[in-house]
């Protein structure tokens, strides 16, 4: 409806055709608009890779729900499938695992991804900081070959989820902050500060994590430091099916 509104309240509305999936046909029902609706453009199906729609629903399991049980049975199925999520507590250890992957691949991209919230990441060797992810130079992160000193595989520089949303890697390395923890079998957002405006913080802390956890092809090693608070997250990951990669 915001698109719809607009469009309509702009200078020249005639100008304007509107391209969409069939489902937003009410939407702009009874608008003089030129409109043309195709099933083509529809996005409700993932067809990044064929298992994108279970992982959807591993990271539902895992972040919406916390359901460990239910997590533990797709994580096996994604696992036999070939898309490998792991968990360590060591960061050294988390890209190693990713250089080894792809030592034969130069054409590989895999980094480290974190979220902007979290206060406590930079005590274990991943820079989160405002100051220094504003810095970011997306494009080149994504793309340098991994020799250059701005590419991702270099591993030495962090993208939040706000460079991650809609961009990919083949591997992520996903540093796990204290801002979404697992506290007496709930998930708190307790140490995430607050958030100006935001009318459900903890589901804005959900959908942070829900990004950083599908933005891996391949797969995702999650780094969770060694961090009192966040013993539980790491226990409830084990849990949930999360193979451990050997420190």
């Amino acid at each position: 409806m915001q698109w719809r509104r607009a469009i309509e309240t702009s200078p020249d509305a005639t100008a304007w055709s509107v391209h969409g999936p069939p489902a937003l046909r009410d939407v702009f029902e009874g608008s003089r608009l030129t409109t043309d609706w195709n099933a083509a453009l529809s996005l409700d199906t993932e067809i990044r890779y064929h298992l994108a729609p279970r992982l959807r629903d591993l990271v539902e399991a895992l972040l919406d729900r916390g359901v460990s049980s239910e997590a533990a049975t797709l994580t096996a199925e994604l696992h036999a499938g070939g898309h490998r999520i792991y968990v360590t507590r060591d960061l050294e250890t988390a890209k190693r695992h990713a250089r080894e992957l792809y030592s034969n691949h130069p054409e590989a991209r895999y980094g480290l991804l974190a979220s902007s919230k979290d206060k406590d990441l930079p005590r274990f060797g991943v820079d989160n900081t405002y100051q220094t992810t504003k810095r970011l130079r997306v494009g080149r992160w994504y793309n340098a070959p991994p020799n250059d000193a701005e590419s991702c595989c270099r591993l030495d520089t962090v993208a939040t989820e706000f460079s991650a949303q809609g961009l990919e890697l083949d591997l992520a390395i996903v540093a796990w902050g204290s801002d979404y923890a697992r506290r007496s079998g709930q998930w708190s957002i307790e140490r995430a500060g607050k958030t100006r405006f935001a009318r459900d913080p903890l589901r804005l802390r959900q959908n942070v994590y829900r990004v950083l956890l599908t933005r891996g092809r391949d797969g995702t090693v999650i780094f969770v430091p060694r961090e009192a608070w966040l013993d539980e997250t790491f226990e409830f990951l084990h849990e949930a099916g999360v193979r451990r990669l050997a420190d």
